[in-house]
């Protein structure tokens, strides 16, 4: 049976490249596509290559659900906040439907647990069957297919969607627990930012006891990169190098990766979940310092969009005395206070869509 799909979020990096990597296949069809806008040459090559799949692009959520004919929706679209606004919108248009439809929604955004949990619920109250199953891997993961889709919840729907799903990425299902897979992916991130802070300190120690003296500075950077393509190999590698610092490097772009907008929700997130889950409050302060570090960024970098790996630059180019100040300033050993220091210190789009506490009326 091939299922009858609509998705939000289409035009984003993670789920466009489903509408290749299901072209040629029963398993999964898009009918439409949510189109939230933007121009640029690579909505413009996603939107043809969703054309190219079958799907019609349409502007309004009433458009996407239509008559109410199609098996689910894939929902890849932001954090707590942004996703909440989808959701209410979906459930009340999908439950005129559910009295002789069994809806299910696939949601692979990155949120956090209590949100998983919140909307499991709020699903549940109308019939509708809900699984959030994050994915990581990146660009190239989706491009390629080979990005991690990680799965818990209703082990009857992991088993509906797995073929579609196995197209797509590479699956794993892991436990009935709803909110197991939303966990997962923060498990990941602990990973993900320590490994990031962990090059960036290494690269600016690199140039800092590197005498790069009449050394222009595409040789400089040049040997840096040969340098920790070497060292990277070793015990203390860690993939932050290959997939995020070494590109920027090398291109001079400081954009293209992990948005800093989004690592900093996540890492929020992951802070978070930690703490309620019982590990030692001051253990978790090194992520609480990369909070800062992204924070620090985004006040003076309002106008870019720049990724995480920007962390490297701003520890190898910032006086030392002024990262020191602004860490000491805003640092606490309370934790909890801490946290709600950078909870504060966001810009206030970013507090709005961080949304830690989630409640459907």
């Amino acid at each position: 049976m091939t299922l009858k799909l609509v998705g939000i979020g289409g035009l984003g990096t993670m789920l466009s490249p489903s509408a290749k990597h299901l072209q040629d296949h029963s398993t999964a069809k898009y009918i439409r596509i949510l189109d939230r806008g933007g121009m640029n040459d690579i909505k413009k090559q996603r939107r043809h290559d969703w054309t190219e799949h079958g799907a019609q692009l349409v502007s309004h959520f009433r458009d996407l659900i239509g008559d109410g004919d199609f098996d689910g929706i894939v929902v890849c679209a932001g954090k707590n906040g942004d996703d909440y606004e989808i959701f209410i919108q979906l459930i009340s248009l999908l439950k005129q439907n559910t009295s002789d439809h069994n809806y299910f929604i696939l949601h692979l955004s990155t949120v956090s647990c209590d949100f998983v949990k919140a909307t499991y619920e709020y699903c549940h109250r109308h019939n509708i069957d809900y699984a959030n199953y994050p994915l990581t891997g990146g660009a190239k993961g989706a491009e390629t297919a080979r990005m991690l889709i990680l799965c818990s919840g209703d082990i009857k729907l992991y088993e509906k969607t797995k073929n579609m799903l196995e197209k797509i990425g590479v699956p794993k299902y892991f436990n009935s627990d709803i909110s197991y897979a939303a966990a997962v992916k923060l498990i990941g991130h602990v990973m993900v930012f320590h490994g990031l802070l962990g090059i960036s300190l290494a690269s600016a120690l690199y140039k800092n006891i590197t005498d790069i003296k009449n050394i222009n500075l595409n040789q400089e950077q040049q040997n840096q990169i040969e340098f920790f393509d070497f060292l990277n190999s070793g015990a203390g590698g860690t993939k932050q190098w290959d997939v995020a610092l070494r590109h920027s490097l090398s291109t001079h772009n400081w954009q293209t990766g992990f948005s800093i907008r989004y690592a900093v929700i996540d890492i929020l997130y992951t802070i978070r979940l930690l703490l309620e889950k019982n590990i030692p409050g001051l253990l978790i302060l090194p992520l609480l310092e990369i909070t800062l570090l992204f924070i620090y960024i985004l006040k003076n970098n309002a106008d870019k969009n720049l990724a995480a790996q920007a962390v490297e630059q701003l520890i190898a180019n910032t006086p030392h005395e002024l990262i020191d100040q602004f860490l000491t300033k805003n640092l606490s050993l309370d934790i909890h206070h801490c946290l709600q220091t950078c909870i504060n210190l966001l810009p206030s789009d970013l507090k709005k869509i961080l949304m830690l506490e989630v409640s459907y009326s």
